[in-house]
């Protein structure tokens, strides 16, 4: 694959993710935080809630959940103020006074990982908060982090307000990065009633949720409120909401006992008129059965699900099927359904069309696939501890693999050898339909890729053999600019990614590209010398790094065969600049504002063919060096950029991040590109930027 077609790598990947691109730039600026509200997920906790004036409100007992999930509905109180590093500052309420009493968090950012986030929440699977801990009498606040590296959210979450929120904060190691004053804004009252459809009395005890419809995008919502901010009506079917944003639409549902579930979706907010709402909810309908397996055996455990097909009937419900197999969805709407049954163990089925009043309803899973694996060392000993990971195989891309999210990575050791099987073969299970190769490591190998195999609903299991190889070598030589060795430099293996290595989409998504290659790293010797064995057959890029020199790469390096040694020639490192700074807004200093230097797309940067006498196919070379890095200042607006910057001529741009309008982001840019040149032999640069103030 030649340099030019890598770049398509990232920019597919870009577009496959896209719900995730659009989360990562939608966060909040710095300073004064706007509300946003979470997102639905199935089977939240509602909290406690102040309800509009009416007599006697009747509070209803949190509903049973259906599905097993995490959740944390009040503050635990988990500061993790020991911690060295963290987010700290003060809430105030609209008036200017501290708000008291609080709850803050920091929620893990959906930015890190947004197909992993998408099927957390798929699942039900709620992570718990990172740091959480109620303000103090003042509004103070310090949330400690015990790992640094990846972005976090904050939220302020409020009974009397809408909830605040700054997204993809980074702190870095030993810094406390300040927000200052977060102000809370002042909400607008949305009251309402929930009542029968036909006879239009009041229903008592009914759960409502809120959901800020222009944030329904938010793949991570604050702990409790997983489906809206949840609300009880009283015996007058009266709820009320004092918390709602001031503008924008919401969308209201409302579920109560024998009753089909009701919403009033996209409704405008009025900041300075009556926001007063009726939901009718209709009596409901069951749908009820059994999950079996092909031999009649009931199933329990399975995740079933019923979405509606009629626009009449837009409601989804989820339950799972109990010890006997059996389930019960017991208020739908009158109408048409899709049933669905997902199970580790089984392949997902789904039944087309089931109407409401059904109660006998078969869905039969057949058995997920199954493989007897063995595996032998290159010496043909049997290996029984490893690592093994499923990669989907191409039949038309035969040398491309791609990652199996549904099916984690396991490690396999003895007791994965049953009895039945003579001990000879581990037995992998719950494995989806599809060709697919296994990805086996373990310590006395390279990482290794099995034969195609494929997999079939139902089917026996396959048996797979994979002999470990000890795979290619990489040799090489690291020089600085005067043609001296350098010792101690590191010399890390890394995606061969030519172009788009150290670019914003790399950074975004480069944890997704299934790694076929060995990623390990090594020292050079007093000599410069280095020499990288065990890798798996793959392409390579190198990375040569060392603290008094700019990084230094060699790309284009092919580990083909058993035994091979690829030489990577000379690595030379230039001495190159030190960049430092401070970030300021509207003057003041401030943090968590990135700083960004990269080479400009310019013409006599883009690649070139190969020189005529190059082999056949050989991939294009860049007719100059690319350079791509950034850096967030700390919480008092300083930055130092981790890498030294070759001579040359490049852009730089200071942002804001986490904005919650990602044109925002663009605009700072703009308003700070500059020009940055590094002379040769010039060791430091200063650079200042003072952001405009909004």
């Amino acid at each position: 694959m030649s340099n030019v077609a890598k770049i398509a790598v990232p920019l597919l990947l870009l577009a496959a993710a896209a719900g995730g691109t659009a989360y990562y730039l939608s966060s909040q600026p710095g300073g004064d935080v706007t509300p946003v509200i979470a997102p639905p997920v199935q089977d939240p906790t509602p909290q406690p809630k102040v309800e509009p004036a009416a007599p006697e409100p009747v509070r209803a007992p949190a509903p049973t959940t259906t599905t097993e999930t995490s959740r944390v509905a009040a503050s635990s109180n988990n500061s993790n103020a020991d911690a060295p590093q963290g987010v700290r500052g003060r809430v105030l309420q609209p008036n200017g006074t501290p708000a008291a009493s609080v709850r803050v968090l920091l929620l893990e950012s959906a930015a890190n990982n947004p197909i992993e986030m998408f099927l957390k929440q798929k699942t039900g699977r709620i992570t718990p908060p990172l740091a959480d801990v109620q303000t103090g009498q003042d509004g103070t606040f310090q949330l400690g982090l015990r790992q640094v590296g990846k972005a976090v959210d904050f939220r302020v979450v409020s009974e009397e307000f809408p909830e605040a929120s700054q997204q993809s904060i980074k702190v870095r190691d030993g810094d406390w990065y300040d927000m200052g004053d977060v102000r809370l804004e002042a909400g607008v009252l949305v009251s309402g009633r929930v009542v029968d459809q036909k006879t239009k009395q009041p229903i008592q005890n009914a759960n409502v949720y809120l959901v800020n419809s222009a944030q329904s995008y938010a793949m991570v919502a604050a702990p409790g409120r997983e489906r809206g901010i949840p609300s009880t009506t009283d015996r007058t079917g009266a709820f009320g909401y004092p918390n709602a944003p001031r503008s924008g639409h919401i969308s209201l549902s409302a579920e109560a006992a024998g009753y089909a579930s009701g919403q009033l979706l996209n409704q405008q907010i009025k900041p300075d008129a009556e926001n007063d709402f009726t939901i009718e909810l209709e009596t409901g309908m069951p749908i009820a059965g059994i999950v079996v397996d092909p031999n009649g055996k009931p199933i329990a455990g399975a995740n079933l699900s019923a979405n509606g097909l009629s626009s009449k009937t837009p409601q989804a419900a989820s339950t799972v099927s109990a010890s006997d197999g059996r389930f019960e969805f017991p208020a739908l709407r009158t109408g048409p359904y899709q049933l669905a049954a997902n199970s580790p163990h089984y392949a997902d089925v789904k039944m087309p069309i089931v109407m409401t009043g059904e109660l006998e309803v078969k869905l039969v899973m057949s058995q997920r696939g199954a493989v007897k694996l063995k595996v032998l060392a290159a010496n043909n000993q049997a290996v029984k501890a490893y690592r093994v990971s499923l990669k989907r195989y191409f039949e038309n891309s035969p040398m491309g693999i791609a990652n199996v999210p549904e099916f984690g990575d396991r490690s396999i050791n003895p007791s994965d050898y049953p009895a039945d099987l003579a001990g000879e073969w581990a037995l992998v299970r719950g494995l989806p339909a599809g060709a697919f190769r296994f990805q086996v490591t373990d310590n006395a190998h390279a990482k290794t890729l099995s034969d195609p195999f494929t997999i079939e609903e139902g089917g026996a299991a396959v048996e797979v053999v994979v002999k470990l190889t000890q795979g290619g070598t990489i040799t090489g030589t690291v020089i600085d600019d005067r043609g001296q060795p350098v010792a101690d430099a590191a010399v890390s293996t890394d995606h061969n990614a030519g172009l788009a290595a150290d670019t914003p989409l790399m950074e975004l998504f480069g944890n997704m590209i299934p790694e076929k290659h060995t990623k390990t790293q090594t020292r050079t010797d007093a000599q410069g010398r280095f020499r990288i064995s065990r890798l798996a057959y793959a392409d390579y890029m190198l990375r040569a790094a060392h603290p008094d020199y700019c990084e230094g790469k060699a790309i284009n390096l092919k580990v083909e065969g058993e035994g091979q040694v690829v030489d990577a020639g000379v690595i030379q490192l230039s001495r190159g600049a030190l960049l430092t700074g401070v970030t300021m807004v509207g003057g003041l200093p401030a943090g968590q504002i990135k700083v960004t230097v990269s080479t400009p797309m310019t013409a006599d940067i883009l690649p070139v063919a190969a020189p005529a006498g190059s082999p056949q196919n050989a991939p294009p070379t860049l007719s100059k060096p690319m350079f791509n890095a950034n850096v967030l200042s700390d919480g008092d607006g300083r930055f130092e950029l981790r890498k030294r910057i070759p001579p040359g001529t490049y852009k730089i741009t200071a942002s804001r991040q986490g904005g919650g309008n990602p044109f925002d982001t663009l605009i700072d840019m703009k308003e700070t590109e500059r020009t940055l040149t590094v002379a040769p032999g010039q060791d430091s640069i200063v650079e200042q930027f003072n952001l405009t103030k909004r």
